[in-house]
Formats: structure tokens, sequence, C-alpha cells
């Protein structure tokens, strides 16, 4: 696996400080969950803070529940991304991630339905490689991620991440997800990959080995916070239409005659997993 360079080009923390989004706390609310039988018990934290709260509340049960995790070699932006968008803001210093999972209840736009999010972080370095497989049992779409001011991370996502994921998640559906646009045009940056005889990461790039992966591709600044309700708007859109219920009530509405799926539903990952599940045999 080719080394990864965890240099930051972002320079001090006091340059940037932190970076809020103002209007996060108006769409969603991060939790720290609890199951119980009568619902979902949850330590409310805030969106623009991230502290809980120290009263709980009862909440009225999603209607999707949802797992999303995220790999990708160390120091490559992962827990940025998560805390950006269910914290809203961009943290200031990196400390190496061995497992976190954030709870997030995002609307699904197009029907107005609650989804509860699970967003599992996951630690890159290799001596967590057996560890990480923990993660990834009944998950509905996975981000493989890479820094786009470090060739070698996307290097690695052929040589290791995609790998593992088709390993362990072989019908789930991935995003490539490039992480720290901004960096790709600041000057810094362009010269210390110069001295190695590298360059940032191009778009091109980007989806040349997303289309190896059968995935789809995107990009987002964590910092500037650009793209990332987008990436995240994409994850929660597959992942409905994926949803089992969704894919039957599909395929009951528009049969055919060949008793497979739809045409408007079969490129889906999730059908794919559907059909390959459905094949038991009961004794």
């Amino acid at each position: 696996m080719a080394p990864y360079n965890r240099t930051s080009y972002y320079g001090n923390s006091e340059d940037h400080g932190i970076q809020r989004r103002p209007t996060n706390s108006d769409r969603r609310t991060t939790h720290r969950s609890t199951r119980s039988s009568e619902g979902t018990v949850s330590t409310t934290m805030s969106a623009s803070t991230g502290r809980e709260s120290s009263g709980t509340t009862t909440t009225e049960a999603p209607s999707y529940s949802k797992k999303i995790v995220v790999v990708g070699d160390g120091g490559c932006g992962k827990t940025c991304l998560l805390i950006s968008y269910s914290q809203g803001y961009f943290p200031e210093k990196y400390v190496p991630t061995v497992f976190e999972n954030y709870i997030t209840y995002p609307t699904h736009m197009p029907t107005g339905k609650t989804v509860e999010l699970a967003l599992w972080d996951t630690a890159g370095q290799e001596e967590y490689d057996r560890l990480r497989p923990l993660s990834y049992p009944e998950t509905d779409l996975i981000f493989v991620c890479f820094a786009i001011d470090c060739p070698n991370s996307l290097e690695n996502v052929l040589d290791k991440w995609y790998p593992e994921v088709l390993h362990f998640c072989p019908y789930t559906p991935l995003i490539l997800v490039g992480l720290k646009s901004d960096l790709r045009f600041k000057k810094s940056c362009i010269e210390m990959l110069k001295t190695q005889g590298l360059t940032p990461v191009t778009d091109v790039q980007g989806q040349a080995v997303a289309k190896k992966m059968g995935a789809q591709y995107m990009e987002c600044s964590s910092k500037e916070m650009t793209g990332v309700d987008e990436i995240f708007e994409r994850a929660i859109n597959t992942v409905v239409a994926n949803d089992r219920r969704n894919i039957e009530a599909a395929m009951a509405a528009a049969p055919t005659s060949s008793g497979g799926p739809p045409k408007e539903i079969a490129h889906l990952p999730g059908v794919r997993a559907f059909k390959k599940k459905s094949r038991c045999t009961i004794l």
C-alpha cells in the first residue's frame, strides 16, 4: 500500500478558527441514541456546538433507519466530513479516530419523511485492519474517501479500500468522495506536491476511479462547507430508494413478464442485493 503523507496544508488553526454553517441547526438535530422498548430515547446534542443537553427526550420512530460507513486512509478528512455535516462546524485539530458513531435525523426531501442516519467513522490506520470489519454488517451505503491533496490516498482506494468493502459488502452502494477540494488550487499545496513530483488529484482522475468501482463520485470541502450537504443528500436519496419496502412496492406496481424487477429500478444496487438475498431454501 502506498504511504500516506499526512502533511496538512490548512495551516495554523488560528488562521481559520471554527467555521459554522448558520442554518444547520434549523435543518437537523444530532443525537447519541440508545434503544428502549418505548421508542428511541435520545440525548439531544446541539447542532451548532455539539454539546449534549442535560435532559433526554423520546422521539417518534423515524420512517427509515439507515447506516453509512465511512472508510479511507487515516488523515484524509473522514472525521471532518462527518462533524461538519452532523454538528455544523469544522474541527480545529486533527484527532485520530478509532471508531466513532454519529446519529442524525435528516429529512428525505422528496417524501418529507425522517431518516435516522447512523454515520460510522472508522480508523484508516493498518493497526485497525482487523477491527474495522466489525463496522460493516447491516451497512446501507459506504463512503470510500480520499484526500485531493494526497494522490497516494486515491491509489489506496483501488489497492486497499475498494477490495476491502467489495469483500465484506459486495452489494452495498458506494460513493467515492474526494475530500479537501479547497486544496486543489492552493499554492502551498501545489508547491509541496511538486517537490514530490505529484499534483493534486483532478476531477477526471476521481471520476475514472469511481467508474472502475461502479460507484458514484462527489467532492467536497469540509473546511469551506461546500459540497457537504449535497453528498449526504445524494446518500440519503440512495439508501431510501434502495429500501426493501420501496423496492417491493415498485416491483409490485410494475411487474415484468420475466418476473424480474422493473427496468426503472433494476439498476439500483439495492435491487441486486434484494434479488441475491431472496434466493434461499427453506428446509
